[in-house]
């Protein structure tokens, strides 16, 4: 591979998963092999002495470590490892269901079915212990959002002309408004998808959106939203499935044990794939965008997610004067400036439990304000919302799906006359 050139005073990244590197024997100054806590890759370093300077230049750049990888397994490895887990993981549920129905299991689904408890394949699992769940997205307008036009958001799709020119990435096919404050790419068929957070325009400037576009675009361009995100929608999917049938005390058995420990190795498996995915993104949006505008919009979305999840446990469409995003609106510009830094020092003090599809915030911040802040425009400022036509209508169209009553109305019993 070719030399990585840093100085001694800088953590090196790793060449696979973009992770910091640690010595191995503890000594930044004489150490010759590093290692990586992500992917677990060992590497040697060979000293390249530096060209002819300045002595003040000198002084500044010190003979920088070349790496080279020593014996680690390549991420692109546990990818196949993982997709052939995914393979294996199926299999060996209907296989494990088909032996447990034909010992004796087939009286308690057909019990079940008899009681109406029993409606498909998933069930009959479920029933025996499993997990089951689904991987694919079937109904992209419901789980995902609406369709944006251009002409509902010009300024939008033309921040993601520019995003994607800068990147070399075609367009993604389609731009949908998220009902919740994330942003992401996705893929079902042969569509692409690109998902914009709602509640994320009223609180990003449009330098802030500019870098989470060029992060999610980047995803898109090295083919993260294909076969990368069916991996880690298979990892999350089984991660809640296997948490919801323990907090009911039904994965028990035979496929209860197949379910934990394939979700032990696909966890095991996907992160360092995917915190290096993560990386990489965040250097892609921190060049389009700088390192400023990125580390900002990266601690403004982890704040808003869960003061968002809280209010929607909270919010009564019934006895509310206003839509959920309106009242959430209200309910961001409401806080106090102090409780604000509160929540961002907190949340850097304390990162939440641990994800394994995403690295620590603080090393993630730590690799985005290394690189430098861009002069942005008069308009870089602006509130992200001024991307869309008219905000109002988006939130009161994203409630009404939401919250919108499936009460059917009572045919009548009268009949027209000598009909």
């Amino acid at each position: 591979m070719g030399r990585t050139r840093t100085r001694h005073s800088l953590a090196p990244l790793c060449p696979d998963c973009s992770g910091t590197l640690e010595p191995v024997d503890g000594d930044w100054s004489d150490s010759t092999r590093y290692a990586c806590p992500i992917c677990r890759g060992v590497f040697r370093v060979e000293r390249v002495e530096p060209a002819p300077a300045s002595s003040a230049a000198r002084e500044v750049e010190a003979p920088a470590p070349s790496f080279a990888p020593a014996g680690t397994v390549k991420l692109w490895w546990r990818a196949v490892v993982l997709w052939v887990l995914e393979k294996v993981y199926w299999t060996g549920t209907i296989a494990m269901a088909a032996t447990l129905l034909a010992c004796g299991g087939a009286i308690k689904i057909l019990v079940g079915w008899v009681r109406d408890e029993i409606a498909g394949w998933g069930d009959v699992v479920e029933a025996l212990g499993g997990a089951w769940f689904r991987v694919e997205t079937n109904n992209p307008d419901a789980d995902l959002g609406p369709v944006l036009s251009r002409v509902d958001a010009p300024l939008l799709f033309e921040a993601i002309d520019v995003v994607s020119r800068r990147l070399g990435v075609k367009p993604p096919g389609q731009v949908r408004l998220s009902y919740l404050p994330c942003c992401g790419v996705v893929a079902w068929n042969r569509s692409r998808a690109l998902l914009i957070g709602l509640p994320l325009l009223r609180i990003l400037t449009r330098a802030e959106m500019r870098a989470i576009l060029a992060h999610e675009l980047a995803h898109l361009a090295r083919g993260d939203a294909t076969r990368a995100a069916r991996r880690a929608r298979f990892v999350e999917g089984l991660e809640r499935a296997v948490e919801r049938r323990e907090e009911l005390g039904l994965l028990r058995g035979p496929l209860g044990a197949w379910a934990r420990y394939c979700l032990r190795e696909a966890s095991w498996l996907i992160q360092p794939v995917a915190w290096g995915q993560e990386a990489r993104a965040d250097r892609f949006a921190a060049l389009v965008a700088g390192g400023g505008a990125a580390a900002s919009a990266l601690v403004k979305t982890a704040i808003i997610q869960p003061l968002f999840r809280e209010v929607l446990e909270y919010y009564d469409p019934a006895a509310a004067d206003a839509n959920l995003y309106a009242f959430f609106r209200a309910f961001w510009f409401r806080l106090p400036t102090e409780i604000r830094s509160a929540m961002r020092m907190r949340l850097l003090a304390d990162d939440g439990p641990h994800d394994p599809a995403h690295p620590p915030l603080a090393d993630r911040l730590i690799l985005l304000q290394s690189y430098p802040d861009h002069v942005h425009g008069p308009g870089d400022a602006q509130p992200a919302n001024t991307f869309l036509g008219d905000m109002e209508i988006f939130e009161q169209m994203l409630h009404n799906r939401l919250f919108a009553s499936t009460t059917l109305v009572e045919p009548s019993v009268f009949h027209r006359t000598f009909s």
